[in-house]
C-alpha cells in the first residue's frame, strides 16, 4: 500500500513538497523538480523560501504560520522563481500532520502551476476591454478609466475633458467601397489617432465610427482646441485602402466636467450632444458643450415625435413651382416640393425636417406620398383640360435603391391613369455613382415604365460626361449655385455656359434653376438655355394657385 501511494505521489503532475515542523525540506517529488528547475539535492535540507522572488511581505509569512502553527490548512496563491529565475504563478495548499499527542510534526504542500491559467485569465480580460477590430480600448474600459479620471479629479480640484468624435459620411464608404474597405480604414485611423494624442490619454472606439478621447491633465479650453484640431489635421491626409485613395473628416464634441456633467453618463450625452452640433454647422469641426444645445436637442426630439404622425395627419402638403420655355413664357412643366403644415409652427419648409425623414427612415412612405399627390394632381390638371404638364418630383436615395420602388410606382402610375412620359424623377448626382451597375439596372426597369429622368444640382458632385452617356438622362438642371453670381462672376458664367453647350451636344434639355432676376435671366436666354426655374417668374405655390395659373395661361 506504501508503494502504491508512493508511486502516485511520483506521478501526479502536481508539486508535493514535505518539510519538517521548521519548515526544513525532507521530500519533493518529481514534479517539484520538473517545474521549479530545482533538482531534490538543491533543496532538501533547505527552507523552500529560497522559491520566493521576494514580493511576499513579512506579515504574509507571519499570517501564514500563525495559520499552520494553529493546525489549519494553508491555502493562497503565490508567485513564486523557478531555478533559471522565471516567474510562475502557483495555487498553494500547506496542510499540519500531527502525531498521535496532537503536535505538529510535519507540513506537506502541494502546489499547481497555474501560470496558463493566469495568463488566459489576463488576455480575456484584455480582449473584454478592447476592441477587437482597432485594439483600442473599448466602451467598458473607458467608461471605467472616465470613472476614476472624475473621482480623482474631484478629489484634487482639477478638470476632465472628453471629446466626442464621430466620422462624417463613413456610411457612404461602407456603402461604395464595402465593409472590409470600412474595416480596414478604422483601423489606419486607430494608428493615425494613437500617434496624435499625447501619452497617458485614453483613446477608445465606442461602436461603429464613434470614437472617444478622455483627457485629465490641461490647463484651459485653449489646449482642447489646440489638441482638437490636431486630431482634425491629421484626417487631411488621405488614406491607401484597395488602390483607393479616401478622404474622411469627422466631427468632434468637447464637455467637460464638473460643470458638464459630474458622472459618465452626463458627460457622455453633452459631448455627444455637441457633437451632432458640430454636424450641423457643416461637420469637420469640433464645438464645445452649451445648455443651449440641449434645448436644440429637445427641439429636435419633439420635432421628430411631430413628424412620425405628420403623415398619418395629413399634414403634408405639395408646393408647385413652375418651369417655364422663356422664349413664349409658357409654363411646359412643374417642380413637386413638399411642405409641412404644422399645428403649431405653421409651414415649416423642407430644409428644417428632409434630414429627419432621412435618419428615421419616413422618407420611404412620405416620398411614395409624394408621388401620389404629385401624380393624381397632374391627372386632375389633363381633366381639367391644361394639358400634360410636365411633373417633376424629387426622388431620395433609399427610395431610389429600394427593390421594390420599381412596382410601387407601376403602381401609382396604373392608378392615377398619367401618361408617364410626363413624369420626371430627379435625381442627384451621388446617387448615380454609388453602384454603377445596381443603378444602371434600377433606371432600366424605371425606363421600361416610360418615367423621364433629370439630373438635379448639376455641377455639385461628380459632373461625370461618362454617365450621361451611359445612363438614360434626359434633362440636366444647372445647379442654384451656379446662376446666383453668374451676373458678375465669370468663373460660374463658363460653368454655366459649358453645361449649357455640353447638353446641347448630347441633345439633353437643360433648366436653369433659382433664377432670381432679369439679369440672370437675360444672360441665360443669350447662352441659349430656355427653360427656366426660380422666382423670376413664380416661386413654390400651393395647388389651387398652381391651378389658377396654368388656368390663365390658357386664355393668353
Amino acid at each position: 500500500m506504501l508503494n502504491h501511494l508512493r508511486h502516485i505521489i511520483e506521478q501526479t503532475a502536481d508539486i508535493i513538497v514535505i518539510t519538517d515542523v521548521h519548515g526544513i525540506t525532507e521530500y519533493v517529488n518529481p514534479a517539484f523538480e520538473k517545474i521549479t528547475g530545482y533538482s531534490p539535492d538543491d533543496i532538501i535540507g533547505k527552507n523552500p523560501i529560497l522559491l520566493s522572488p521576494g514580493r511576499q511581505s513579512k506579515k504574509f509569512y507571519t499570517h501564514m504560520w500563525n495559520t499552520l502553527l494553529a493546525g489549519n490548512i494553508y491555502c493562497n496563491t503565490l508567485i513564486n522563481k523557478r531555478k533559471n529565475g522565471s516567474m510562475f504563478h502557483a495555487e498553494i495548499s500547506i496542510t499540519p500532520l500531527v502525531d498521535e499527542n496532537a503536535d505538529i510534526t510535519h507540513f506537506i504542500a502541494t502546489a499547481r502551476d497555474i501560470s496558463d491559467d493566469i495568463r488566459n485569465k489576463v488576455h480575456l480580460k484584455y480582449l473584454v476591454q478592447h476592441d477587437c477590430l482597432t485594439d483600442l480600448p473599448n466602451r467598458n474600459l473607458f467608461l471605467d478609466r472616465l470613472q476614476q479620471a472624475i473621482s480623482k479629479a474631484h478629489h484634487h480640484h482639477r478638470l476632465v475633458a472628453i471629446l466626442f468624435l464621430d466620422l462624417d459620411r463613413f456610411k457612404h464608404i461602407n456603402d461604395s467601397l464595402g465593409h472590409s474597405a470600412g474595416d480596414q480604414l478604422l483601423q489606419q485611423l486607430s494608428e493615425r489617432f494613437r500617434k496624435t494624442i499625447r501619452e497617458g490619454d485614453t483613446i477608445a472606439r465606442f461602436g461603429g465610427d464613434e470614437f472617444v478621447i478622455l483627457l485629465d491633465d490641461f490647463d484651459s479650453n485653449n489646449s482642447l482646441s489646440l489638441i482638437a484640431q490636431k486630431i482634425l489635421n491629421s484626417l487631411a491626409i488621405p488614406f491607401a485602402i484597395n488602390n483607393h485613395e479616401i478622404f474622411i473628416t469627422a466631427s468632434i464634441g468637447i464637455s467637460i466636467s464638473p460643470n458638464d456633467g459630474e458622472d459618465p453618463d452626463t458627460l457622455l450625452r453633452n459631448a455627444d450632444i455637441a457633437m451632432y452640433r458640430a454636424k450641423e454647422l457643416g461637420k469637420n469641426n469640433f464645438q464645445y458643450y452649451s445648455e443651449a444645445m440641449t434645448a436644440h436637442v429637445f427641439e429636435h426630439l419633439s420635432l421628430e415625435n411631430n413628424l412620425r404622425h405628420a403623415l398619418e395627419r395629413n399634414e403634408f402638403l405639395l408646393y408647385y413651382q413652375p418651369q417655364v420655355d422663356a422664349r413664349s413664357g409658357k409654363i411646359f412643366g412643374v417642380e413637386a416640393l413638399l411642405r409641412w403644415q404644422h399645428p403649431e409652427l405653421g409651414l415649416v419648409m423642407p430644409n428644417n425636417f428632409i434630414s429627419l425623414l432621412e435618419e428615421t427612415g419616413l422618407i420611404e412612405p412620405v416620398g411614395i406620398w409624394v408621388l401620389e399627390t404629385a401624380c393624381q394632381q397632374s391627372r386632375q390638371w389633363h381633366q381639367s383640360g391644361m394639358g400634360f404638364v410636365h411633373m417633376s418630383v424629387n426622388l431620395s436615395s433609399r427610395q431610389f435603391n429600394n427593390k421594390h420602388f420599381t412596382t410601387s410606382l407601376q403602381n401609382i402610375i396604373k392608378d392615377t391613369r398619367i401618361n408617364p412620359q410626363y413624369l420626371e424623377l430627379e435625381l442627384t448626382e451621388s446617387m448615380l455613382m454609388r453602384n454603377t451597375s445596381s443603378v444602371i439596372s434600377a433606371l432600366k426597369n424605371l425606363n421600361n415604365l416610360g418615367v423621364r429622368f433629370a439630373i438635379d444640382d448639376f455641377g455639385t458632385g461628380y459632373s461625370s460626361l461618362n454617365y450621361l452617356r451611359r445612363f438614360p438622362i434626359d434633362t440636366i438642371k444647372i445647379d442654384r449655385a451656379f446662376i446666383r453670381d453668374i451676373t458678375h462672376d465669370t468663373d460660374d458664367l463658363a460653368i454655366c455656359s459649358a453645361i449649357i453647350g455640353m447638353t446641347q451636344s448630347l441633345s439633353l434639355n437643360v433648366i436653369a434653376e433659382g433664377v432670381e432676376t432679369h439679369a440672370q435671366l437675360d444672360i441665360l436666354k443669350t447662352k441659349q438655355c430656355h427653360y427656366i426655374q426660380g422666382n423670376v417668374f413664380s416661386p413654390a405655390i400651393p395647388a389651387v394657385e398652381m391651378t389658377q395659373m396654368l388656368a390663365d395661361q390658357l386664355l393668353i
